[in-house]
């Protein structure tokens, strides 16, 4: 089990050291199985801050802020649950307990939380560069984040 959670905003470089992580395949899954993660949590209601339920502008997709920590944190575990042998020997490398009663401890798991974040990130991050496509006469505009570090 790892000792110090790296926050989840730091660089993809310091990631990749301290989880060992060698190749952009491996990093690649480990961002399909957060991605998985992200849209169970992001189109359910259940997921939502108690203040965000009650703002009937809220809809789905949930951006991260509207999550509440407890459906993060079980999504995370359901992630570690579900993950491929592989990804799985990256995420116990970033299994830690955290307190949160006198005598009750969670599991936590840092890796899982940065990927998770990032794929909000990605999807919602509106800073980044815009493209249009013609299709049969109309226009559609994809967003395509050119910063993955």
């Amino acid at each position: 089990m790892s000792t110090l959670p790296l926050a989840q905003s730091e660089r993809k470089g310091i990631l990749w050291q301290r989880l060992g992580i060698q190749s952009e395949a491996d990093h690649r899954m480990m961002l399909d199985e957060a991605a998985r993660g992200r849209d169970r949590l992001s189109r359910n209601p259940e997921n939502l801050t108690n203040l965000s339920r009650t703002d009937p502008r809220i809809r789905a997709p949930y951006r991260w802020d509207q999550l509440s920590e407890t459906a993060k944190h079980r999504e995370i575990l359901n992630i570690y649950h579900l993950a491929s042998p592989r990804t799985r020997s990256f995420y116990d490398r970033a299994r830690y307990r955290a307190r949160v009663k006198q005598d009750e401890w969670v599991e936590e798991n840092w890796a899982i939380r940065w990927f998770l974040w990032h794929s909000f990130r990605y999807r919602d991050n509106r800073e980044g560069v815009f493209h249009s496509q013609s299709h049969g006469g109309r226009t559609r505009f994809s967003f395509l984040d050119t910063n993955l570090s």
